[in-house]
């Protein structure tokens, strides 16, 4: 009798199996394909929006560190290009928008860790030196807006061997510490801001790839740790990576490519309504064949996120995606 009640077990276990095995056709999500970007193939550059457009340069390809700027407009899915990055050229270095002006800095040229900051106007298309970064020179740091003050910190230092978890802020005039994250110190993080607060998810530290999720109130000058991305009931092993696109609309936020030792192309929602401290979804995964790359681009226009470049392995990318979470997929816009 116990030889067949295990029998019948086994059988109703083999049903049910296929139902919880994740499907990718099954997921919602759209990459819809939109204009080759214009210049070098690259990654780990610099990328923002500002009033509509999306911009794009600076980073490396296969040979060279690079300074040419290219801009993004979605209506005439056209790249066009703009005044090149005045400083020295670079890569793996922060980048930001406050909705008026963009930064850029730090980074590596290929020799040295670098500590300048460079704001952007659109307007009249002209580059301007912010000055030195009060928490030095350093690569792989992240950078965010809150209203019209810059934040920028983590990274790490000395050829990679000294990691940060410090924080400054720049209001236009001047710099000022603020609390240090409270979690590893890392670099290659993945940061955006939602609801007018910063999000650190994973990136890497000494030890290897994060699973961690903080919070940063500006208002109360502190960070808070969410429920880890891997959680049983609101994560998915799948979310840790570092050198991820990532970028906040609508809402929620979303967590595309990047690597976790090898380069992917799988993309995630966090929706802070669901459960207690929010959810994550997994949705469509990037849908061309070369779909996996790190350090790919990212910015948000009128709702939708895109992404441009990146790399897989020694291969540099210039093609560029818009992402529209709630649709089906549909293989004839890529």
């Amino acid at each position: 009798m116990r030889f067949k009640t295990l029998m019948i077990i086994a059988v109703a276990l083999t049903a049910f199996l296929p139902s919880c095995v994740d499907n990718d056709s099954d997921l919602l999500g759209n990459w819809v394909t939109k204009a080759i970007y214009v210049g070098k193939a690259r990654a780990y550059g610099s990328s923002f929006a500002i009033d509509g457009y999306g911009y794009w340069g600076m980073g490396r390809d296969d040979d060279d560190y690079l300074t040419d700027f290219w801009k993004y407009d979605p209506v005439k899915d056209s790249w066009s290009q703009v005044a090149d990055f005045p400083g020295t050229p670079r890569a793996y270095n922060i980048s930001t928008s406050n909705g008026t002006t963009g930064f850029v800095g730090l980074g590596y040229d290929g020799d040295n860790d670098l500590d300048d900051i460079w704001s952007y106007n659109a307007e009249t298309d002209t580059w301007s030196s912010v000055g030195t970064y009060p928490g030095g020179a350093r690569r792989f740091a992240s950078a965010f807006a809150i209203g019209n003050d810059i934040y920028i910190g983590l990274g790490s230092m000395d050829d990679m061997k000294i990691f940060r978890n410090d924080f400054y802020k720049f209001d236009g005039d001047s710099w000022t510490s603020v609390a240090a994250l409270r979690g590893d110190k890392r670099h290659k993080a993945n940061v955006t801001v939602l609801n007018g607060k910063a999000h650190v998810i994973s990136g890497q530290s000494n030890n290897g790839t994060l699973n961690d999720h903080y919070v940063y109130d500006p208002e109360a000058d502190s960070w808070t740790e969410l429920e880890k991305v891997t959680d049983t009931d609101t994560g998915n092993n799948g979310i840790p990576r570092y050198s991820a696109s990532i970028y906040a609309a609508n809402g929620k936020i979303y967590l595309t490519a990047g690597s976790n030792g090898s380069s992917l192309s799988s993309t995630f929602e966090w929706d802070p309504t669901l459960d207690v401290e929010g959810a994550w979804i997994e949705k469509t995964s990037i849908e061309t064949n070369y779909g996996q790359r790190e350090g790919a681009g990212s910015f948000v226009l009128d709702g939708y996120g895109y992404i441009v470049g990146g790399r897989t392995s020694s291969t540099y990318k210039d093609d560029s995606y818009m992402f529209q979470p709630y649709a089906e997929v549909d293989s004839d816009d890529n």
